[in-house]
């Protein structure tokens, strides 16, 4: 059930990128995701991607709304409040919707300030899913798309460590597209370590990519997780210098 678990919170990805967090590639402040393990670099980040998504992310059903809160059901039973706020964005799919255009029953994702002591998501964003689409994807996860953490690379093979623990290896070609963020980049510039997530095709055993994406959202390496929704118009300032 776990590793079912982080596959469908790994779902909120694409919303993530498409809100512009983790511009920087990094991981939530925290989440251990994009940490050195020791002198050798940085080790284990199937793991840390996964944490980075659980820690600040949580999916379920919608049991009640009651104001601007909307309570959902995960699939390991846990209730959990999302709240949001007048900075919080909505999706379904990849369209702007209303909080009046969420419902009890429907499939939702929240992405933002989490607190599992409380049962909490102050919501920087909220996705509605698609049921059919979802548990299609979810279905597909490892064989048209995957995503993990780069363990290591051989020439065209990269091997990465999934949320779900599993070790897969993706294969490039001449008709791989790469891509951080909006940019275009080469093979060469992917580095072990990297969260990278594919689309493609099996193949012999392996995962053709016909295009990788480097990146998880986040607040980047060392820098905040993200805010609640009332926070988030108020911009983070510099404390001023002592004086000299």
């Amino acid at each position: 059930m776990k590793s079912f678990v982080r596959v469908s919170v790994l779902l909120l990805f694409t919303l993530c990128l498409s809100l512009g967090y983790g511009q920087d590639g990094g991981a939530p402040a925290g989440s251990g995701a994009g940490q050195d393990s020791g002198p050798g670099g940085r080790q284990g980040g199937g793991q840390s991607m996964a944490g980075a998504f659980t820690e600040h992310g949580v999916q379920g059903t919608v049991t009640a709304i009651s104001g601007s809160d909307i309570t959902v059901k995960t699939e390991d039973g846990a209730s959990y409040k999302i709240e949001t706020g007048a900075n919080t964005h909505f999706r379904k799919q990849r369209d702007p919707i209303k909080l009046a255009d969420i419902h009890v029953g429907d499939m939702v994702g929240a992405f933002g300030d989490k607190d599992d002591k409380a049962k909490t998501v102050g919501a920087v964003a909220v996705m509605v899913f698609d049921k059919e689409q979802y548990e299609k994807a979810r279905a597909e996860f490892g064989k048209t798309w995957t995503a993990g953490a780069i363990q290591s690379i051989d020439e065209t093979k990269i091997t990465i460590k999934r949320p779900d623990n599993v070790v897969q290896i993706i294969v490039v070609d001449e008709n791989t597209s790469f891509r951080k963020r909006r940019d275009s980049i080469t093979l060469a510039d992917i580095k072990v370590g990297d969260n990278v997530s594919a689309r493609g095709s099996l193949l012999g055993g392996n995962f053709l990519a016909t295009t990788l994406s480097v990146g998880v959202p986040g607040g980047g390496a060392g820098g905040r997780g993200p805010r609640r929704p009332e926070d988030q118009s108020t911009p983070a300032t510099a404390s001023p210098a002592p004086n000299q």
